[in-house]
């Protein structure tokens, strides 16, 4: 009898210990609860990975839906992409919420669509939630750690009782009238130009001893020469590659009132550009610094001797560059201003 009684407890202590137990989420059980919340189609999971678990039913259905849908969606750029193995060919889709389920899409020739998801702690509603995302990208790679799945659930959760962000409107595209006066802006039409040229000529005039320049006054015309050619250089390869490339190069200021903010944006946006899917790598600054280095590294205007100091050395002038001329559209208004209100 005590012995029958003794095994009763021991059955009962222990379900009642497994009953406490709480719940492990897992990355398969928290998508297929946010697929359960509506909105997204029926998919089917094979075998879950430490990042992520495949898709094995459902997912040309989900690449229809990421494709149609930019109120829920948000398609990678391929800044937002070099995290993943084949970053060029792949597409990649984010949920417009934090945490925000990510999907990756990789089709070869021949086999069929092969799709990957994982849920994120933030999703791409805007570029600040975007770096956050990065920041804990970087951190999961530094501590090998991978996402609290537990704590992803609680958020998921929380998530849902609060709206969508909608997506902001998409900025008017740009004629080819448009880039042509951009391009004019940057080299002949425009004060700023004139300024840096002239000024960078008399500081070499004033304060450099090489003579690649020449002597006396030719140090002078010589410089400003070299100066006005590379800047059309550089510009019109930018425009050329921003316009194959669906670039935006209109700078957009900052909307801080902070001057360390709106410095670090104006920097930050010479690597950075608008591209229609979002913010992307500026690949038309990359191109027109590299292309311009070599053309003028080779033809080498305004030198009177056949020293060549490099493509990365111009590439890395034309860098500067861009960023001053970000620097002076940022801060031009303030500039005005001060100078109005002094004279």
């Amino acid at each position: 009898m005590w012995c029958g009684a003794a095994i009763s407890l021991a059955l009962l202590y222990n379900l009642s210990q497994v009953a406490q137990q709480p719940e492990r989420h897992t990355i398969t059980s928290n998508i297929q609860y946010r697929v359960n919340q509506g909105g997204l189609p029926k998919l089917s999971f094979g075998i879950e990975r430490a990042k992520n678990v495949e898709v094995i039913e459902g997912g040309e259905e989900l690449l229809q839906n990421c494709l149609s849908d930019s109120l829920t969606w948000t398609e990678d750029p391929l800044l937002f992409r070099l995290a993943h193995t084949h970053p060029a060919s792949i597409q990649s889709c984010r949920e417009n919420r934090s945490p925000s389920l990510h999907a990756i899409f990789r089709k070869v020739p021949g086999e069929p669509l092969r799709v990957w998801v994982h849920l994120d702690g933030h999703g791409s509603q805007t570029m600040g939630i975007r770096m956050a995302h990065l920041g804990e990208v970087l951190f999961h790679k530094l501590t090998f750690q991978n996402n609290d799945q537990d704590r992803m659930f609680e958020n998921l959760k929380l998530s849902f009782s609060r709206p969508l962000q909608p997506a902001p409107a998409p900025a008017t595209p740009l004629g080819a009238s448009d880039r042509l006066t951009l391009f004019t802006d940057k080299t002949v039409s425009q004060v700023q130009p004139y300024v840096s040229s002239v000024a960078s000529s008399a500081f070499f005039q004033l304060f450099s001893p090489t003579s690649v320049w020449g002597q006396g006054a030719d140090r002078f015309t010589n410089h400003l020469v070299a100066s006005f050619s590379q800047r059309l250089v550089t510009y019109g390869i930018q425009s050329a590659a921003a316009a194959a490339l669906h670039e935006d190069l209109r700078y957009k200021p900052s909307l801080s009132h902070n001057l360390w903010k709106r410095t670090e944006h104006a920097l930050v946006s010479t690597l950075v550009l608008e591209t229609p899917q979002g913010k992307d790598l500026a690949l038309a600054n990359i191109v027109a610094a590299v292309g311009s280095g070599m053309v003028i590294n080779a033809s080498l205007p305004g030198r009177e001797n056949s020293v060549h100091p490099g493509t990365w050395r111009f590439a890395g002038l034309d860098l500067l560059g861009f960023a001053e001329g970000n620097l002076w559209r940022e801060f031009k208004p303030d500039i005005k201003h001060f100078l109005r209100s002094k004279f």
